[in-house]
């Protein structure tokens, strides 16, 4: 029964037991932290039959539910008695997950309300500049690397011919970067050739070819097109506007759930 070894349905199982261990430790149920008593409920049952049908597309059978029962038990006892063991603490890699899943526990319970209208715009707003558009530019080069002596006059010739109507496919020497550009940003230019050239490119004529300098040699370019730069529109970038929102509130839920749980243990640094 390969169906058994799904990953999914082990991260179900991890998941449904770190919720039933911190509902237990919040609620302060017992003095000994080694509850013996493992419970197959409804609620198990639904998580197992749900996490099957999002894997194969339908419901499990009875006696495939069965199965995933009996492999759940098996997980919990392994999983109780690995935390018995300090198996936990001992492995960093399986620290490392158990964090990463207490961590959606967090999520789960530190549920941030659903923004309002007003919110949303008031965070578009504060943060207008994420949502607008700087002006892009294709450009196709030709480049001459600067480990010729005569590097800039073998790219002035390059220039003469592609001003006389040459193809620029296959002239020139290989850059890492390829051949064509499309849709940079000046900024972006700057970062990979350096403020002559980006600064050179944004001042040429579309459709012209000039020579222009970097820190890797020289560039014969032609600006095939660009796109003007817009102001950010709220209603264009809602979706995004609402995502981004979303996501600053659930790390803030989680930092102030953090910080619930940080009251529970004494921390101590030496």
């Amino acid at each position: 029964m390969s169906w058994l070894r799904e990953p999914l349905l082990h991260f179900v199982v991890l998941g449904m037991a770190l919720l039933a261990l911190d509902r237990a430790l919040a609620g302060g149920a017992a003095e000994d932290t080694r509850e013996r008593s493992i419970v197959v409920d409804e609620g198990v049952r639904a998580e197992l039959a749900d996490a099957w049908e999002h894997a194969h597309g339908a419901p499990p059978s009875q006696a495939e539910l069965e199965a995933l029962v009996a492999r759940w038990i098996d997980d919990e006892i392994l999983y109780r008695e690995a935390l018995e063991r300090g198996l936990d603490r001992d492995d960093p890699q399986v620290r490392s997950r158990l964090a990463s899943s207490m961590g959606y526990v967090l999520d789960a319970q530190a549920l941030a309300s659903e923004p309002t209208e007003d919110e949303l715009r008031a965070h578009f707003a504060a943060h207008r500049e994420q949502w607008a558009h700087e002006a892009r530019i294709d450009f196709t080069q030709v480049f001459v690397s600067s480990e010729h002596e005569d590097a800039r006059a073998r790219a002035e010739a390059l220039l003469a011919q592609v001003i006389a109507g040459a193809s620029p496919s296959g002239l020139g020497d290989t850059f890492s970067g390829g051949r064509r550009y499309r849709g940079r940003t000046i900024a972006q230019l700057e970062e990979i050739f350096g403020a002559e050239l980006a600064r050179g490119v944004e001042s040429m004529e579309q459709g012209a070819w000039a020579l222009l300098p970097s820190r890797f040699g020289w560039h014969v370019v032609r600006v095939d097109a660009r796109s003007a730069a817009s102001e950010a529109d709220f209603e264009a970038a809602r979706e995004d506007v609402l995502h981004d929102l979303r996501e600053q509130r659930t790390i803030e839920a989680r930092a102030r759930e953090l910080a619930r749980l940080r009251e529970r243990w004494d921390v101590v640094v030496r």
